[in-house]
């Protein structure tokens, strides 16, 4: 561990000592951001003052100490200097000393490699844990589904008898959760990918004693992270924007959505990543799917050929300029990618000319 995981953990250790919050850690492939960002709207309104909701997508060993101390950091847009860190972890050390924690701390943990999770939960054990799914996210980096799988389980398998655990019926690996949990509470949702946030928060709002009016008044107005099944109605177009990142379940779950929605659909999708030796069989399930749901599908980079689209752009910043020639007015339009293929240009294009 180096200095600066050091001291960010020194500090929130030394809070959750003293303050005792309520942890709740969301896992899974998909759908993570958005079930906390839900759920941390139903509970402000039950629990004015009482909540903190993890900061974008800090879900990382040295995200998730600066999640729960309450900073407010994106790795993916700032660059953060020896300067930036010297005052981060000064601040850090008087949170530590000084700074209450909330009665509520929803948090993700994420993975990338083997071990991620175990290292999170032996470190900060949660007293809730949310598992959304299973799904080809990061398969290049463990060889396996059931690699995978085993990973994520360490989350569910962490929390203590007195618990709560939220996992979903249609997880392949439920049946492997179940034999690792030792929590007494176990809830088990049964939802589509494109409602996992929603339902999860619901559930897990009724294990902590909210009423339904409180969660319906909470699920009643658009809530959306940035970049995940955010709507933006422009004056011409309808855009989903699911930019922010990728793998095939979330794909298909925004196809869902694209479907539903009003006018000519047009699939803007990059490339997915870290899906390893079946990553051309995923591309193309997806482009099956795709070409079912959408009146033209755009592809951008390497692997998007796969998806059989109408036309293909080998990077964003060049997709985010040639875009226009296939769609128009009045079309409903999904963008969606990983990370690195940086669809978020796309967006951006879009909303600068559909205002």
């Amino acid at each position: 561990m180096g200095t600066r995981e050091k001291i960010l953990w020194w500090a929130t250790k030394r809070r959750v000592a003293i303050d005792k919050p309520y942890i709740i850690a969301i896992g899974g492939g998909i759908a993570k951001t958005s079930t906390k960002v839900i759920l941390g709207e139903v509970l402000k309104l039950a629990f004015p003052g009482q909540v903190r909701v993890g900061y974008g997508n800090l879900n990382t060993f040295i995200g998730v100490p600066l999640a729960a101390l309450g900073f407010n950091v994106d790795f993916h847009k700032q660059r953060i200097g020896i300067f930036g860190w010297i005052l981060i972890l000064k601040m850090a050390i008087l949170k530590g000393f000084f700074s209450k924690l909330p009665k509520y701390l929803i948090l993700e943990y994420g993975t990338d490699q083997p071990g991620d999770i175990e290292k999170l939960v032996g470190t900060l054990p949660p007293d809730m844990a949310l598992l959304t799914i299973i799904t080809e996210a990061h398969v290049a980096n463990y060889g396996s589904m059931e690699k995978v799988a085993q990973d994520e389980s360490r989350l569910v398998a962490a929390v203590k008898a007195e618990g709560t655990v939220i996992i979903n019926k249609k997880d392949s690996y439920i049946g492997q959760y179940r034999t690792e949990i030792i929590a007494k509470k176990i809830v088990e949702v049964d939802t589509v990918p494109e409602l996992i946030a929603r339902n999860f928060a619901s559930a897990a709002a009724k294990v902590l004693g909210i009423n339904d009016e409180i969660i319906k008044q909470a699920l009643s107005k658009p809530i959306a992270a940035s970049g995940r099944f955010e709507i933006k109605k422009l004056d011409k177009y309808h855009l989903i924007d699911d930019s922010y990142n990728a793998n095939p379940a979330s794909m298909e779950a925004a196809l869902n959505v694209l479907a539903k929605s009003p006018g000519r659909k047009i699939a803007v999708l990059g490339t997915m990543l870290e899906l390893g030796e079946d990553a051309e069989k995923l591309h193309k399930r997806v482009g099956e799917k795709a070409g079912k749901v959408a009146d033209v599908v755009i592809g951008v980079g390497d692997m998007a050929q796969n998806y059989h689209p109408t036309k293909i752009f080998p990077n964003s910043e060049l997709a985010a300029q040639g875009i226009f020639t296939y769609i128009r007015e009045g079309d409903s339009i999904l963008v969606k990618g990983s990370r690195g293929v940086r669809m978020e240009k796309i967006v951006e294009g879009i909303v600068n000319h559909g205002i």
